[in-house]
């Protein structure tokens, strides 16, 4: 009782939970329903097609039959014996005799006949081969006559005909076929030759088709012209002449609306559902039937359908489960939140119940609060107003106006002791700036005020405000507990700050201290100074909270540029492409900036960059070839960096590059004549005369001078290049494998075979004969 009462009370619970529990029981049903409905079509669809295949394979056979019977008749149509019992008006008894033997002959070699007669139109009179046909007193006879010979009902020929030949109780024992010679119908005005077919030799083949495709769940039957059902079982059903009027009747209406020769439909026979598959035997006589039924038929799909829905109700009961475990999910936040609010609340403790769900409770709560902290919101924008006038234009304010618009604005500043301003100053601002969205950028601004007067008002009162958005300015006093201002007690504070600040932010501050005033109108004069401490970060580097006893050195400074000799100096280096210089005159003059007061600083770094800038466009102005160096990012180094260090880096790697594209122009000179040397012998490295003296005459310098060159740019001499060159021609004509010795020494310029093979070894380790074998083994 408990957990439904704790549900009832929880009215947005109650509709997340049903909406989910809806949602997952359409869906169930519906995916259910479909799957099922996609099944019984599709086992529709594929017995429709199996059923067409059987009733094909039915369909030929019986149009080889009715060819093998029609071969047959025509055989017997033409046999000289049998056409004088045809046409004769007086038959010899030979003939007679003659005709009986050749229709038994020929009952004898076709098994499949049950009879056979001849009707004599002249005699009208039947000549037969059955027993019964000659014993039975003309009761057979007179059965033909009146099936066959009727005059007002002509049969037709060469087609196989349902009869009753020795039965009385109407069912089929055997096909007449009737052989004219006309194509009208036959009448007892024509003589013929009667063929009755045994009727289980049709039969038999409908009954193997059905066994071969193991349907036991339905029979085939043939349909006749006037809607006879035939079939090979006698206690086949729907043989009542109702039945047979019912399919008759619901054939014809299919055939009429599909307009094909084939087809399948589902139509109640005898009361049941039962489905019916079509086809004519192709001669225009009968309809093959095949009908089964529909309950055994789908009784997979029904019990699949069964099963599928015992699973949906299961599934069911799992969705129900979840549901409620979901939606308890998706509400423990709104739960979360009514307990955080429910204890502040008051009047809405006892108008909760009369509240129509959770969220218009917390909206009417949001309402209200919204409109309390409307109300403190502009309090503290007036408040933060007047503590930036204060900082901005404290000297317009008297003493009486600033301690009257404290006490009404209740702002944490002492009106009768000391103060200080603190700048905190955010490091990498550029960067800052251009990855941190507005929205993210108010937060931490407001972090950031929030945590430095949580650890300043442990000790000291403090009003704290965010300006231009890249710092925040601290105005301590003293509070009521009788302490006083300390440089080492706010230095720990600050520090503290920061820490905190880059520990969860991963914000870096800068931090600069006014001196102590005692006065308010001294406030704008304090921040101006404590600002301006906060730029001597570019000496003391990132994170450094900086008082006026750190930077006295810079504060007392007369000296505004850097003494020309170390322009001078760098200039030369950099002319001279002598890195190490330049960058010794760099470290010089960074030494001497670093005590230079902040503008003082900014100045000398980018007169600096004018200085390098140029030299290298007078180095570019007397080369041939240009290089390229892009210099037009020294205007901004003294902007976007904020350190000393990372501009004396910036601007030493500029040097370093310029030194590297700052060669001698002998240098290159030498390049080009050595590279011409090394193409020289790759070339004649077949001559036998290739030495030293011979490039140096085709270079047209001396032979000591290009050795001496060479070895000092490569380490060897120019004969050992031209060795290495030979040995490792021979190494990959040794490995071909399709040259002597004597041949590759001739191709790689060697005279002397002990020399070849000295060198060779010398550089392989082995006889050129043992590299070979060597390399062919392997």
């Amino acid at each position: 009782m408990k957990v439904f009462g704790f549900y009832k009370s929880k009215k947005y619970l109650q509709r997340v939970m049903f909406s989910i529990m809806a949602t997952m029981v359409i869906v169930l049903v519906s995916s259910s329903i479909t799957n099922t409905y996609i099944l019984e079509k599709s086992v529709k669809n594929i017995q429709e097609q199996s059923n067409l295949k059987v009733l094909s394979q039915i369909q030929y056979n019986l149009s080889y039959m009715n060819d093998i019977i029609t071969r047959l008749s025509n055989f017997v149509y033409r046999d000289h014996f049998l056409i004088p019992l045809m046409f004769n008006d007086d038959l010899p008894k030979m003939d007679l005799i003659r005709g009986h033997r050749q229709m038994s002959n020929i009952m004898e070699s076709s098994s499949f006949l049950h009879s056979m007669v001849i009707y004599n139109k002249s005699q009208s009179k039947l000549y037969g081969t059955s027993s019964s046909l000659l014993l039975d007193g003309g009761i057979t006879d007179q059965r033909i006559r009146s099936m066959l010979l009727d005059p007002k009902q002509p049969q037709p020929t060469n087609r196989l005909i349902p009869m009753s030949l020795e039965q009385n109780d109407g069912l089929i024992d055997t096909f007449a076929f009737i052989v004219t010679d006309s194509l009208k119908p036959f009448t007892k005005n024509n003589s013929a030759i009667i063929l009755f077919i045994k009727s289980d030799w049709v039969f038999d083949s409908l009954q193997k088709m059905n066994v071969a495709s193991d349907r036991d769940q339905g029979l085939i039957y043939i349909q006749t012209q006037n809607g006879k059902l035939l079939s090979s079982d006698p206690s086949a059903p729907f043989t009542a002449s109702q039945d047979q009027a019912k399919v008759n009747e619901l054939v014809l209406a299919h055939k009429i609306n599909e307009s094909h020769s084939a087809g399948f439909f589902i139509g109640k026979l005898s009361g049941k559902k039962e489905m019916v598959t079509y086809m004519e035997d192709g001669l225009g006589t009968w309809t093959i039937l095949y009908i089964q039924s529909y309950d055994k038929l789908m009784g997979e799909v029904n019990q699949t359908r069964n099963q599928s829905l015992l699973l949906s109700a299961l599934f069911l009961l799992l969705a129900i489960g979840l549901s409620v475990g979901l939606s308890y999910k998706l509400y423990n936040p709104i739960e979360n939140m009514l307990k955080r609010i429910r204890p502040h609340l008051q009047s809405e403790k006892q108008s909760a119940s009369g509240v129509s769900d959770e969220l218009l409770l917390m909206s009417d709560n949001y309402m209200r609060l919204s409109e309390k902290l409307s109300e403190i919101s502009s309090e503290q924008i007036v408040s933060k107003y007047y503590i930036r006038r204060f900082l901005s234009d404290s000297q317009l304010f008297s003493d009486h106006d600033m301690q009257h618009l404290i006490e009404k604005h209740d702002l944490n500043i002492s009106v009768k002791d000391e103060l200080l301003v603190c700048v905190l100053k955010i490091d990498h601002f550029a960067a800052y700036d251009n990855s941190i969205t507005g929205a993210s950028k108010k937060l931490y601004n407001f972090a950031i005020i929030n945590i430095a007067q949580e650890i300043i008002r442990e000790h000291y009162l403090c009003e704290a405000v965010e300006i231009r958005g890249d710092h925040v300015v601290l105005i301590l006093s003293c509070s009521d507990k009788g302490t006083t201002l300390s440089f080492q007690q706010v230095v720990r504070q600050l520090r503290e700050i920061q820490q905190m600040i880059e520990h969860y932010y991963h914000i870096s501050l800068s931090c600069g201290i006014s001196d102590i005033i005692s006065q308010y109108s001294y406030l704008s004069t304090a921040y101006t100074q404590a600002l301006r401490f906060s730029q001597y970060m570019i000496v003391k580097g990132f994170k450094a909270i900086i008082t006026s006893d750190d930077i006295q050195e810079n504060l007392g400074s007369k000296q505004m540029s850097l003494p020309d000799s170390i322009e001078k100096k760098l200039t030369e280096a950099l002319k001279k492409g002598q890195l190490t210089n330049a960058g010794n005159e760099l470290e010089k003059a960074f030494s001497l900036i670093s005590t230079f007061q902040y503008d003082d600083m900014i100045r000398a770094v980018s007169n600096l960059g004018w200085v390098i800038k140029n030299a290298s466009s007078e180095i570019n102005d007397n080369r041939i070839v240009p290089f390229s160096v892009d210099l037009d990012y020294i205007h901004q180094i003294s902007q976007e960096k904020e350190t000393l260090e990372e501009m004396y880096l910036s601007l030493l790697s500029l040097c370093a590059k310029i030194c590297e594209n700052q060669r001698p122009a002998n240098m290159e000179r030498n390049e080009m004549m050595l590279e011409t040397v090394k193409e020289l012998i790759e070339q004649k490295f077949p001559d036998i005369n290739l030495s030293q003296q011979s490039i140096a005459m085709s270079v047209k310098l001396s032979s000591a001078y290009i050795g001496k060159l060479f070895k000092e740019n490569y380490n060897m001499s120019i004969t050992e290049y031209i060795n290495e060159v030979r040995l490792g021609h021979a190494q990959s004509l040794l490995e071909q494998n399709n040259y002597t010795i004597t041949e590759i020494m001739d191709k790689c310029g060697y005279a002397n075979q002990s020399y070849f093979f000295r060198l060779f070894k010398g550089k392989v380790g082995s006889t050129p004969k043992e590299y070979r074998m060597k390399k062919s083994i392997s």
